[in-house]
């Protein structure tokens, strides 16, 4: 088998896409110690003009990340060789991001070219990413879609007839267990009242009786505060009431859910007191806004950011 010796290493040459091939062989090439690689670039050479001999004849090859490279530049898409081409062209980077700027044009051409290669190596990687794992993605999909058939979040688009089935029944559950709650509140307010009631009396009762020296006052009055203190038995068994349904495996009661709403029109005040305690926060969510702005389109206008308290800021990058 042929083999080209990458930096990381011999790659079979018949598995390397069409572009690789080029680079790898330009990359001898313009090397003078190199020279004497002969058989490997003619090799190459050889291999380079077979996949271009079979590239569509439509469309001319895009090389790498192309939309349509030729079928066997598809078929040897392996992760050795795109890993090899890789790890050749970021060698090729670290000779020239060494931290000196660049000083002539042809210098910035040879570099516009080997960012432009790598953009190309990364996106043929991600298309061999995505072939790679496509077979995983579908069986994994395949097994989501069988359960969320039933049990997908209420969230969901679709939820899971279980989740929906769920949440009826909670409902049910809910307003029958809010009933009982009322009516138990009403019941304690009742036995409240009637144990408090029934102190009172005994107190003046019995406050009564010991000013007369009446002993029949007074046992009249020690069984007031009897009977008072069954009222408060009475009160704490209801307040010791639990209101809930019998489920398969624990009793279902009410919990408390605290959420919170904005009150209409004052926004502007929770924006005020959240701007106080956090301000980083609310720091990042506006410059979210911001730029959710400016990538829409926002512009200044003569100058003047649109946006009060924003500079939109032009940048020229590559």
């Amino acid at each position: 088998m042929n083999m080209y010796q990458s930096s990381k290493g011999p790659i079979a040459i018949d598995t390397m896409p069409l572009s690789y091939a080029k680079n790898a062989l330009a990359k001898i090439q313009r090397d003078e110690t190199q020279r004497h690689r002969t058989a490997e670039i003619g090799w190459l050479d050889q291999h380079i003009r077979k996949l271009e001999a079979e590239a569509p004849t439509d469309e001319p090859n895009r090389g790498i990340g192309g939309n349509n490279p030729p079928a066997e530049a598809k078929a040897a898409m392996q992760w050795d060789a795109i890993q090899s081409h890789m790890d050749d062209l970021l060698a090729e980077a670290r000779n020239w991001a060494d931290g000196e700027a660049i000083s002539s044009q042809g210098i910035a051409d040879e570099i516009g070219r080997l960012r432009q290669q790598l953009q190309d190596a990364a996106k043929l990687a991600d298309e061999a990413r995505v072939a790679e794992k496509k077979p995983l993605d579908e069986a994994a999909q395949e097994i989501q879609d069988r359960y969320n058939v039933y049990i997908a979040p209420l969230k969901n688009r679709q939820p899971g007839s279980v989740s929906k089935a769920v949440a009826a029944l909670g409902s049910l559950l809910t307003v029958w267990l809010n009933k009982l709650e009322a009516e138990k509140q009403e019941r304690e307010r009742a036995a409240r009242e009637a144990h408090e009631k029934a102190q009172a009396e005994a107190i003046d009762a019995r406050r009564a009786a010991i000013g007369t020296g009446d002993l029949n006052a007074i046992d009249a009055a020690d069984d007031l505060l009897d009977a008072a203190e069954e009222a408060g038995k009475a009160l704490k068994a209801v307040e010791n009431e639990k209101v809930q349904a019998k489920g398969e495996h624990r009793a279902i009661g009410l919990r408390s859910r605290w959420i919170a709403k904005l009150r209409d029109g004052e926004g502007g005040k929770a924006l005020t007191y959240y701007a106080k305690t956090q301000p980083e926060r609310v720091k990042s969510f506006l410059q979210v806004l911001a730029d959710e702005d400016v990538k829409a389109g926002v512009r200044p206008i003569d100058g003047v950011s649109p946006i009060p308290g924003v500079d939109i800021i032009e940048e020229r990058i590559v």
